[in-house]
């Protein structure tokens, strides 16, 4: 798991990637760090009507190796700490699922759950799901 957190911090600080930016519905968006046609992170956010629902995508090689799941909610500043802040609502993580992918093709991962979600039905992190992910983006990058 550290060789792959270390990978993963590689891909954050690497200034050579073109980040391209893809919205996909009023509430979806897309993020893609790429270089060369390869997809290196994937960020997709989803807005819910109490926060947002963030699925980050870590690749080497064309495959996954760490995926982030989380769920943020929206809460209400108190008077006193908006008039300082500027604005009145916040937002706070309450829930993350970090998958460390050990073989992609066997669907093999490492799990670490922190949190609740809010609404169970709204979160999923299902291999499925990020195989979907993934293939917008390929075809996003490759128009």
């Amino acid at each position: 798991m550290a060789e792959i957190d270390n990978q993963s911090k590689l891909i954050d600080s690497d200034t050579e990637l073109i980040e391209s930016n893809f919205d996909l519905t009023n509430e979806s968006k897309l993020r893609v760090w790429h270089k060369e046609k390869r997809i290196f992170k994937i960020v997709q956010e989803m807005n819910v009507d109490y926060g947002e629902i963030k699925s980050e995508i870590y690749l080497v090689g064309n495959k996954p190796i760490k995926i982030i799941e989380s769920e943020s909610t929206n809460f209400f500043l108190t008077d006193s700490i908006a008039k300082i802040k500027g604005y009145s609502i916040d937002i706070e993580e309450n829930f993350r699922v970090v998958s460390y992918i050990t073989n992609w093709n066997k669907k093999q991962r490492e799990l670490i759950v922190s949190g609740e979600p809010t609404e169970k039905k709204n979160i999923s992190y299902e291999l499925n799901k990020y195989a979907g992910i993934i293939r917008k983006a390929e075809k996003l990058i490759n128009e």
